[in-house]
């Protein structure tokens, strides 16, 4: 080739080079706008349908192809000062091309308020109310920029902003009329300058253009108290009630003035005023018969009136949960347990979807004695949570009791299957209840090895310790590990009857009759029901600190309740100890 036809080509290649490089950057002018504009319809559609993360990536593209857009740039600055986090510099910037906009366009309504509504949340109260006052002006007729810019200059709180705060409630009401949440911020506004006589000036104003109105009466009642003021608290109160005899706030309202001047005779009488009445919202119903309940569950001269205001409060909701589950924590604290599973067995008929009802409902039928119900329940829950290793827990447990020991392994066997790997109690409680199962059919060495299982699941696990400790003081074995289990357990729960009397037992194998002796006197004290094997333990300890006449009557009270027991019936007919 020439060096002619060489240069010819270097020339072309050139040109050509050239006039791609200006094809490329002289796109028709807007070309890049339009494509930001499309790109950021594409990303508000992503976010409506709640794709986020392609909103934020959408959103980001347009700004990059038009930055000089305020608007995008607005919804980029409110994304990155909602999610900044810690990001101080994120959170600045965003916070930048949000004001930017609004400064550039005033009058976009919906961003304007976004914006406005940022600077009341952080606290910037100049920049709230240049915002508010902006809107203010471009959109008279619309209140929500009014009441923003009032409640902005309230949180101002000096003389001038307060002033002109009333000034704007004041336009409001004369658009809107009287109402108790203009009044309200009214009155807070006034409360900034301690200025009561405008406050009290204020509720009088609210009562003259509606004296007839309960909520209104109410309000006044409200506010006086709160000032006070009893006499005129109670009169609206009672002209609220004489308006509408079936307001259930009037008579609450009028309830809670009682409760807090302590009279207690008025508060009692205005609770079952209050509850009767239909109109009273359930919440408020709720939270009268809590408190009402706290106050006065554990006088047993209540207990028929209380039982007559949750048959009211049922007649009017029959099928309310958590009324039901409330009459069932009463009946709990009466220690009424037949009760409260009649209760709770209503609850789970309306709602079975929670595991722990079913495992409450099935513990008190255990409370009461009557362990093939409480099998029954279990079940039923386990067909709304088959996988549930505490109602399978439960079942077992009454197995246990009903000794149909192989019924129990099995049941406990397949809860064992079902426990999370790292659920510790869990396995250390049913590894424990299978251990109980050897301690009961004599198998010690089973018993033993899983008692020890379910301790290094749990080393905590007190129950286990006392069981343990007493199947050992039982077998004569290993009575210093017996002691130091026992005394583990005690130091959580001193006063527990049952452990108490393990302890005293295991001192009374170790020949430590004075020290047994001061336990269970300790746990006969704190005994709350009568046992056969703590009256017979109670004679045994008796007998060798030489109180034969003591023992004795233990003795007879553990006869009482076991009058099959061989032993027993020895030691009584002759008045001395056998060993076995």
């Amino acid at each position: 080739m020439s060096q002619k036809l060489k240069f010819i080509l270097l020339i072309a290649a050139y040109i050509l080079a050239v006039n791609h490089i200006q094809g490329k950057n002289s796109k028709p002018e807007g070309a890049d706008r339009r494509k930001a504009d499309y790109i950021f319809m594409e990303a508000q559609r992503q976010s409506a349908i709640g794709n986020t993360d392609a909103y934020n990536d959408l959103l980001r593209r347009a700004y990059d192809l038009n930055p000089a857009d305020h608007t995008t740039g607005f919804y980029v600055g409110y994304f990155d000062l909602t999610t900044a986090g810690n990001d101080s510099i994120r959170f600045k910037n965003g916070y930048e091309l949000m004001q930017r906009h609004f400064n550039a366009e005033p009058s976009d309504y919906y961003n304007a308020f976004m914006y406005g509504t940022v600077n009341d949340r952080m606290g910037n109260l100049d920049e709230s109310v240049r915002v508010w006052t902006l809107l203010d002006s471009i959109y008279p007729s619309k209140l929500e920029p009014a009441f923003k810019l009032a409640d902005a200059l309230s949180a101002r709180r000096d003389s001038i902003s307060l002033k002109k705060a009333i000034g704007i409630y004041d336009r409001i009401e004369q658009t809107k009329g009287k109402s108790i949440p203009i009044t309200s911020r009214k009155m807070r506004t006034y409360m900034a300058t301690l200025d009561t006589a405008s406050v009290i000036s204020e509720v009088k104003k609210l009562i003259a253009t509606s004296p007839e109105n309960t909520e209104y009466n109410v309000f006044a009642g409200d506010i006086f108290a709160m000032f006070s003021q009893g006499d005129s608290a109670l009169a609206y109160y009672n002209r609220a009630c004489e308006i509408d005899s079936t307001s259930g706030l009037a008579y609450y309202q009028r309830a809670m003035y009682f409760k807090n001047i302590n009279d207690s005779l008025a508060y009692d009488r205005e609770v079952f005023n209050a509850l009767s009445r239909e109109s009273l919202s359930l919440d408020a119903k709720m939270e009268l018969m809590s408190d009402y309940i706290r106050t006065l569950y554990d006088d047993p001269a209540q207990q028929p009136r209380i039982q007559s205001l949750f048959s009211t409060m049922l007649e009017q909701n029959p099928h309310e949960v958590s009324l039901r589950d409330l009459y069932c924590s009463y009946l709990l604290a009466v220690q009424d347990y037949a009760g409260a599973a009649e209760q709770l067995g209503y609850a789970v008929d309306i709602d079975p979807s929670t595991e722990s009802r079913w495992r409450t409902l099935a513990s008190l039928y255990i409370e009461t004695g009557n362990y093939e119900k409480s099998i029954e329940q279990a079940q039923r829950g386990l067909h709304y949570f088959p996988s549930s290793p505490m109602l399978m827990l439960i079942i077992g447990s009454n197995h246990t009791m009903l000794k149909e020991y192989d019924k129990a392994l099995g049941v406990y066997k397949k809860a064992l299957s079902e426990i999370q790997e790292n659920d510790l109690e869990s396995h250390s409680q049913i590894l424990g209840s299978i251990g109980d199962v050897y301690a009961n059919t004599q198998i010690l060495d089973s018993a033993y090895a899983y008692y020890d299982k379910a301790l290094l699941f749990n080393p905590n696990n007190n129950l286990i310790k006392n069981n343990y400790a007493y199947l050992l003081a039982e077998q004569d074995k290993n009575l210093d590990k017996a002691e130091r289990m026992c005394a583990d357990a005690l130091k959580e729960r001193p006063d527990e009857p049952t452990w108490l009397d393990t302890y005293a037992w295991i001192m009374f194998k170790k020949k430590n009759y004075v020290e047994a002796k001061a336990y269970i006197e300790k746990a006969l004290a704190d005994e709350e029901e009568e046992s056969a094997e703590l009256y017979h333990h109670a004679g045994d300890i008796l007998f060798w600190n030489s109180d034969i006449d003591k023992a004795l009557e233990y003795w007879e009270k553990a006869l009482k309740l076991e009058p099959d027991n061989k032993m027993l019936k020895q030691k009584v007919k002759n008045k001395t100890y056998f060993f076995k």
